[in-house]
This record gives structure tokens, sequence and C-alpha cells, in this order.
């Protein structure tokens, strides 16, 4: 399938909607017709250890204004690094690091807005896709786990 990328985890599938991309599914392979390559070949090159900018990579976010705002924020953290959820609240002028960690939730494109870059002030935190790819990603940008 054009839209899989396999990595040592298993697949990953990238969806679209028009030009923009909706979805990326970590640990499943997801048929789809409609193929960015460009795309596709940076999440290739990212699951090789490369360093990848995924800035200007157009998603389409069907979320509300606060989770947009968080996801947002979160395109911001440079590849290899890290920042808690705390942190990420105090950049939104917010205390509600709970609500920004359900908004992280929310993220249908992970690695391309990465999620996995935020972590609690005592551990990993969570991870929709789980802990597992959470480590993956994190030590593939050489962040430790």
């Amino acid at each position: 399938m054009k839209n899989v990328v396999e990595t040592p985890l298993g697949p990953v599938s990238v969806l679209f909607k028009g030009e923009k991309v909706a979805k990326v599914v970590l640990g499943r392979a997801v048929p789809s017709d409609c193929v960015d390559f460009k795309v596709v070949k940076l999440l290739h090159a990212y699951f090789k250890g490369e360093r990848v900018d995924f800035a200007l990579v157009e998603v389409e976010l069907s979320v509300s204004d606060f989770a947009r705002r968080v996801l947002e924020e979160v395109r911001l953290i440079p590849y290899g690094t890290t920042i808690t959820y705390g942190e990420l609240a105090r950049r939104l002028g917010t205390k509600g690091f709970r609500a920004v960690g359900r908004a992280l939730s929310l993220n249908p494109v992970p690695v391309i807005i990465p999620c996995h870059r935020v972590v609690s002030a005592k551990g990993l935190g969570g991870f929709t896709a789980g802990l597992e790819w959470k480590r993956f990603l994190l030590e593939l940008e050489g962040c430790g786990a």
C-alpha cells in the first residue's frame, strides 16, 4: 500500500482529506487510494531516523478551538526535544495541564503533530497509541525514554 510506512513497531498509515493529512494511524495498515507521496516520503525518512520537519505538511484538524491551539503549539516543539504538560499549559496561558493532555489525546495526526514530545513531570505520561510507541518515537529522536 502506497500510504503505509513500515516501522519496527508495525505499519503507519497516512490518510488524506483532499490535499491535507487527516489522520495518521500508528500500528495498523489502513489502505487508501488518496496518497501524497511527499508526505509518505517524509514519514519514511523520519522512521529511518532522519531529522524531518513536518511544519509545512498541511493537516485537517476537526477539533475544538482549544485543542487546535494546543496542537498548533505542539507543532513548535523542536525535533529531539520534550516539554511537560505543565510547560505546554503555561505556554498557552492556562493552568489546565489535564485539559492540555485531553486535547493531545484528540490529535488525529501523531508524528506530524508531535504530541509524543509532551511528557509528564514524573515520567512519560500517556499516548493514545500506547507507551511503546511513545518510547519508540522519543528514542528515534534521541530523547531517550
